[in-house]
């Protein structure tokens, strides 16, 4: 069972290559299940991990001590392992050698002194973290070959409120955001320091595992200072170790550790153990046992194996999510050996991956916004069709308007029943509003087609980015067939729409089922105005329908010879309402033809000629003008990011290789 340990183990060395940018990630990037250790400077947290691994090593001092998250693998060796450590040393002797400590930043470096670890470990601190007592979120990772047991845990910064000396003034709040970037984390097991001698609800510590952890089903209460309280609060602190006091679920064991005293006379950790043995038997007998630091050292080891299996298939899931988004990376990333296939590739991907996303075949298909050809059907159902089915067909047309059109197109003779000169100046003025939202229609598809480059396949854009001049070029190819489409769609609509201005079809039969269709308001004005009345012996209402369209077809074909002197209110209504029908009627067809139109003549016919377009300006130029090599040249930050995905890309592969093993268990 130990073997799962090692295998965590593992994951954190393997994921340390990311480098010192990538460290201060870590946490987030993956989401390994660890004890992260957690209490303020003065909690003795220090002490109880020197009595874990029986050594004492940490750096020791006034104000924040630790200013790294410090990553301590002990590993429990075997006489193989240890035999090929000390060859590898030239060490004969080895009988004063029962433990040894490797970090991962000095690679084939042993120490055997325990007090050159305490140091290493400050001079590394003062690399990552800079000498004034600052923090960082980078790792020092250390691995601890003992003959104990296998165990993992992260030493975290001591919570502090106030910065001494020349800390940063915010010292605190850097911390605070440290501790809860490790304990956050949903596979971490929050080992939470307090000291007996405080009120619990007031513990840093525990403060902040109740917040991320509220059900405290991932934290561990450590209670140090036993030795410090009061006689008369025993029974107080009793009740804390029991459970009463701190609701959390993984349990709660109180600790003696050595004391300043202690630390100055170098008191060995194997005494410290007898006197905490000793101390609790008498104070706690009946729960001494379920206490102490062989306890907590078993109990950290049981709870991190059973957290291990809990959260593998979880862990697996994410890391070959991981490798997959990295692959994608690394494939947008990499070198190409034949630039002229590449740059041909890359061009028929853009033009492939544009139409797939206009057409909604996609592969990634969006689920958190509308993009691609969606969006543009929206600007047709949305926002064209609600504005021009928004427009008044008597927009700035007053009766009064009417009737001097009427007067002014009749000139010196009296005006005639139907006049249709007046009538096609009238439909020719608010026609013209048709034309406008539709030229403005085009428009928005248009920026929209601009906008549907930024939506292709990522692997795409990702390339493209890597190549500034090349991603103008492709841009400036996009906006220049773009625009001769538009100004030739442009023109062919505001012509077509023209044309129903100038020519007037007053005996349409679609228009004549437009006046029928109207309103009834309209209907007996219209006939009302030519003194046609409903024949009151006819009840059939398709009789009736009939006969009005009939007479409706006589009347404006012009020839109904009825001789009925109109007024000018009676003329003035009708062409009034002649006009709404014909506008209505006009205002479907146009309304029907100027989605279909862009679809097909600009949206249809920029995929066709995209392609072909691509080739001839971009790569049949830089192949004339030899510019191809010039145009792919990478950037060197380019570079860096490639060599930091292949890094972390092998560092997912070795986990889940690693991680084969737990399965077993």
């Amino acid at each position: 069972m130990e073997s799962l340990i090692r295998i965590v183990n593992k994951l954190q060395d393997v994921f340390s290559v990311f480098g010192e940018q990538q460290l201060t990630d870590l946490p987030q990037l993956v989401n390994l299940p660890q004890i992260v250790v957690v209490g303020t400077q003065s909690s003795g947290k220090s002490s109880v991990l020197e009595s874990i691994v029986g050594k004492s090593f940490l750096p020791r001092g006034t104000g924040v001590v630790t200013r790294a998250p410090l990553v301590i693998q002990m590993i429990r060796y075997t006489e193989e392992t240890k035999k090929s450590m000390l060859m590898s040393n030239n060490i004969e002797d080895s009988e004063n050698i029962t433990e040894w400590v490797e970090f991962l930043h000095r690679p084939n470096a042993y120490y055997f002194d325990f007090d050159l670890v305490r140091n290493e470990i400050e001079c590394r601190t003062n690399i990552l973290a800079g000498s004034n007592k600052g923090i960082t979120k980078n790792q020092i990772l250390l691995k601890i070959h003992t003959n104990r047991y296998d165990l993992t845990f992260v030493d975290l910064p001591g919570i502090t409120k106030v910065a001494v000396g020349d800390q940063p003034a915010d010292i605190d709040e850097q911390i605070q955001e440290l501790i809860i970037s490790y304990v956050k984390q949903s596979n971490s097991i929050i080992l939470a320091v307090v000291t007996a001698n405080t009120d619990p609800s007031t513990s840093e510590s525990l403060q902040i595992a109740k917040k991320l952890d509220p059900d405290g089903i991932r934290t561990i209460a450590v209670v140090t200072k036993l030795d410090l309280i009061d006689e008369g609060t025993q029974q107080d602190t009793k009740d804390l170790l029991c459970g009463r006091r701190i609701p959390v679920k993984l349990g709660i064991i109180g600790v003696v550790n050595r004391s300043q005293k202690d630390i100055v006379e170098n008191k060995s950790m194997d005494a410290t153990l007898k006197s905490e043995t000793e101390f609790l038997k008498t104070n706690y007998p009946d729960i001494c046992t379920k206490h102490g630091n062989r306890a907590l050292a078993h109990t950290l080891q049981m709870v991190l194996i059973t957290h291990i299996k809990k959260v593998y298939p979880k862990l697996k899931i994410e890391l070959e999510e991981m490798k997959q988004k990295l692959g994608k990376q690394l494939l947008a990333l990499y070198t190409p050996d034949n630039k002229i296939s590449f740059l041909i590739g890359l061009l028929k991907d853009i033009s492939k991956s544009y139409e797939d996303t206009i057409n909604g075949n996609q592969n990634d298909v969006p689920v958190e916004k509308i993009v691609g050809g969606a969006n543009i059907a929206r600007i047709f159902q949305q926002k064209y069709l609600k504005t021009i089915n928004a427009i008044d067909p008597l927009q700035d047309l007053s009766n009064e308007n009417i009737a001097k059109i009427l007067l002014n197109t009749s000139g010196t003779n009296q005006s005639t029943f139907v006049n249709e000169k007046a009538l096609q100046k009238i439909l020719s003025r608010q026609l013209n509003n048709l034309i406008d939202p539709s030229l403005d229609c085009v428009e928005l598809v248009r920026s929209e087609m601009l906008n549907i480059l930024n939506s292709i396949d990522t692997r795409c854009l990702d390339i493209l980015k890597r190549y500034p001049q090349l991603n103008e070029d492709v841009q400036k190819v996009f906006e220049k067939l773009l625009e001769q489409n538009v100004n030739n769609i442009k023109e062919f609509i505001a012509s077509y729409i023209e044309s129903y201005q100038e020519c007037l079809n007053t005996a349409n039969p679609d228009f004549i089922m437009e006046i029928v269709k109207s309103n009834n308001t309209i209907q007996e004005e219209i006939l009302a105005a030519a003194n046609i009345n409903k024949s009151s012996d006819e009840n059939s209402t398709e009789k009736i329908e009939i006969n009005r369209i009939q007479m409706l077809n006589q009347l404006l074909s012009g020839l109904n010879n009825q001789e009925v002197s109109l007024e000018s209110s009676e003329q003035v209504m009708l062409h009034r309402d002649l006009s709404i029908c014909y506008f209505e009627y006009i205002r479907k067809i146009v309304r029907d033809f100027v989605p279909k139109r862009i679809k097909h003549k600009m949206i249809n016919s920029f995929l066709k000629d995209l392609d072909k377009r691509l080739n001839q300006e971009i790569f049949q130029t830089y192949l004339i003008d030899n510019k191809i090599d010039e145009v792919l040249l990478e950037s060197e930050s380019y570079k860096k990011d490639r060599i930091d995905v292949e890094a972390k890309l092998d560092a997912v592969r070795k986990a889940l290789k690693s991680m084969v093993d737990i399965q077993y268990f």
